[in-house]
């Protein structure tokens, strides 16, 4: 989030152009989330399966639809009914309807739409992404990490050529498929929850910083030192930096540090709030003060940023999650009493 966070403050301040290292580190924040957020459904998924296995596709469904599609409704009307920039530091934009109906339910790579606001490229890629995960947990629990493996190889193979395909501009409309691109990076979160399954962590959890450290300086200067000439980041390397974290991450212990991880709770309880409310934040905190230094912009925006990802939270993820599980509760609580009755007959 951090990384993300950095990258729009320099863009809504100016110095993207002038600091080009800072789109990598923003696309590096989003890659390195991949990775993060099957580590986590894979474990949702666990806990799931030990509640009730005979519902886990569609607890599953239900409670990820509930989860992501209010605020990202709410989102897209907001930011269309106000005219706000597409990008950090952009100006006002209008939108056309068929832009806002596909971001409205997150189809924009498949109908070749640009986002409302950039930060949502990446929402539609999770949603497509939902719709296996469960597959693949289903896949990592009963075969072995090497399996799981070939799975990933699999999907390299599948998106290299699709990849170069895309970058020479072979096929119109290629880029409708992204989501090839980056489901290697999504199954290293896959494979990185496999490996923690029969793994004890053995590295100390200070290492870990460093070790993240030494992950983002690799990217950087992978991209930095030899560019490639199409000005995209090759996929294989997001797909290697993905796997090296997926593979890194269930070697450490946890951090134990209380402060470390009350401060990771709330990052991470706000993230989607914080994610989507950096645009409008920082078109604000940018364009109401002019006159200011950007410093004080810098802070405005961080400072508004905080208060709308709260608010989003309380007023629309919470109240969606909770509808979420007693949606699911209710198909469950039915299938449980269509089961009596057939019993009983």
């Amino acid at each position: 989030m951090l990384l993300v966070l950095v990258d729009h403050l320099f863009m809504a301040a100016g110095l993207a152009e002038r600091f080009p290292v800072v789109y990598d580190m923003g696309r590096l924040g989003v890659l390195m989330f991949f990775v993060h957020t099957s580590i986590v459904l894979m474990l949702s998924l666990e806990r799931s399966e030990q509640r009730n296995s005979s519902d886990l596709f569609r607890d599953f469904y239900i409670r990820r639809a509930f989860r992501i599609y209010p605020l990202s409704i709410a989102c897209v009307l907001l930011v269309s009914a106000f005219g706000v920039p597409q990008t950090p530091g952009g100006v006002p934009a209008a939108r056309g309807a068929f832009q806002i109906i596909a971001s409205l339910l997150l189809v924009q790579n498949v109908a070749g739409q640009l986002s409302v606001i950039s930060p949502m490229w990446s929402l539609p890629l999770e949603v497509q992404m939902y719709m296996v995960l469960p597959f693949l947990f289903i896949f990592a629990k009963r075969h072995s990490t090497k399996d799981l493996l070939k799975v990933g190889f699999a999907a390299a193979l599948i998106g290299l050529p699709f990849d170069r395909a895309l970058s020479m501009h072979l096929v119109r409309g290629l880029g409708r498929l992204d989501i090839l691109d980056y489901a290697p990076c999504f199954i290293a979160g896959v494979m990185s929850y496999r490996l923690s399954r029969n793994r004890i962590p053995s590295i100390s959890s200070w290492r870990w910083p460093v070790a993240v450290l030494a992950i983002v300086s690799l990217y950087l200067l992978w991209q930095t030192v030899l560019p490639d000439p199409t000005s995209r980041m090759p996929a294989y390397r997001e797909w290697i930096v993905c796997w090296i974290l997926g593979a890194l991450i269930p070697q450490f212990r946890e951090m134990r540090l209380h402060w470390l991880r009350t401060a990771s709770h709330y990052v991470a309880k706000y993230s989607y709030g914080i994610y989507l409310g950096q645009v409008p934040a920082l078109w604000i905190g940018f364009t109401f003060w002019p006159q200011t230094a950007n410093a004080f912009k810098w802070i405005v925006s961080i400072l508004l940023l905080a208060g709308i990802a709260v608010a989003s939270y309380h007023a629309i993820e919470y109240p969606g999650i909770l509808l979420g599980k007693l949606v699911a509760g209710r198909f469950r609580r039915k299938r449980s009493h269509d089961a009596a009755l057939l019993a009983d007959a």
